[in-house]
């Protein structure tokens, strides 16, 4: 799952604050200008997190559109070890899911990663990263545990 859902291309750690509109408008915008999503990706996604926080615990996020919107279904990977206001909680670790309706039932378990991110309260460690190549030896360790 890390070596085909995650990529260099769609990681980025910030080192300033930025506010989650932003963040949405920038990543989704590249997602668009690849060709993984249309222009009406962005505005799902900002609908649903209105709709409720994807805020999954521990400063993990997991924003992602209403439908299954992708073309392609891949995986933005943001580690903001600042910290981005996410409603009433922080988000540190961020995964914006686009996610296709061919690969959605194989794509479901992405979703295992995250639990295990949560279980294994990694994302100090995952914030410590500064590049993909940190964040996959991180993931892989704690994947490995299970």
């Amino acid at each position: 799952m890390l070596n085909k859902y995650f990529d260099a291309a769609h990681f980025r750690v910030l080192d300033e604050p930025v506010d989650r509109q932003t963040l949405f408008r920038e990543l989704c915008g590249q997602l668009e200008q690849e060709g993984f999503v249309d222009a009406a990706f962005l505005d799902s996604v900002v609908e649903r997190e209105a709709i409720v926080s994807t805020m999954l615990g521990d400063g993990i996020a997991l924003p992602h559109s209403l439908g299954l919107l992708a073309k392609k279904t891949v995986v933005y990977t943001v580690l903001a070890p600042q910290g981005i206001r996410w409603g009433e909680e922080t988000a540190q670790a961020i995964f914006l899911l686009a996610i296709s309706k061919s690969e959605y039932e194989e794509a479901m378990a992405i979703y295992d990663i995250f639990v295990t991110f949560l279980r294994e309260r990694a994302v100090a460690r995952l914030c410590s990263c500064k590049d993909f190549a940190g964040f996959k030896s991180v993931a892989g360790e704690c994947l490995g545990r299970f």
